[in-house]
């Protein structure tokens, strides 16, 4: 199913609407990544809770019946579907289980600048709701022609994590995942080698992780 749909098309029979929400209802998203997906696809979003003894926040069933049909169907390419060309909205999802949005916000194919001057393309960037500071970055191997990660796309990463280290103190988090797994299947060993972390009291977290069959596995340091 393409996200380009016809007005027809953007209409979902209640039981396929009803059997989409079931489903999506087993994954954790944030409300901020829901407003994403509802402003691409013009719906306005109510977050907002009334009545006494209800929760902080609606639960995610019931923020699924705020949303029009169009944004439904993107939700379930994005999570059911697990459509390449949205995989940055899959990787914010799971580094939000990491990094609470509650306390943090998350911005989608953002470009940061190093001390260097040069800007860097990321995935994900995440900074802290009260300082609006840079807390941590998330990168994708998403080759088009379905490639390992490979030791020039690892030392990009994590040049540009050393870049970055050194003009944003407040980052904390760097993070690769690629889909087709990696060249020599230890990107620790070019990690190491190339001395990215920073002192001992101000080291960053670097973790590398596998994306298949819709499962976000660490690679661990070996």
């Amino acid at each position: 199913m393409l996200f380009i749909l016809t007005s027809i098309e953007q209409k979902l029979t209640t039981k396929q609407r009803l059997e989409i929400e079931t489903r999506l209802a087993n994954y954790n998203i944030p409300v901020q990544i829901l407003q994403m997906v509802a402003d691409r696809c013009e719906c306005r979003l109510d977050a907002s809770v009334s009545g006494r003894d209800l929760p902080k926040k609606p639960k995610l069933s019931i923020l699924l019946t705020r949303l029009n049909d169009k944004a439904v169907m993107l939700l379930e390419q994005i999570f059911l579907d697990c459509h390449d060309s949205f995989s940055n909205f899959r990787f914010a999802v799971f580094l939000s289980s990491m990094y609470s949005p509650l306390l943090h916000k998350f911005v989608m194919d953002e470009k940061i600048a190093g001390e260097s001057g040069l800007e860097y393309s990321f995935d994900v960037g995440i900074y802290g709701r009260s300082t609006e500071k840079l807390v941590a970055i998330g990168m994708q191997n998403n080759d088009k022609t379905q490639q390992a990660a490979d030791s020039k796309s690892l030392r990009k990463f994590l040049s540009a994590v050393k870049d970055l280290r050194a003009m944003h103190a407040s980052m904390r988090g760097a993070y690769y995942s690629s889909s087709y797994g990696y060249h020599d299947d230890n990107p620790w060993r070019l990690a190491r080698k190339m001395h990215t972390y920073g002192s001992d009291n101000e080291k960053a977290e670097i973790r590398f992780f596998d994306y298949r069959d819709k499962i976000y596995s660490e690679i661990k340091s070996h």
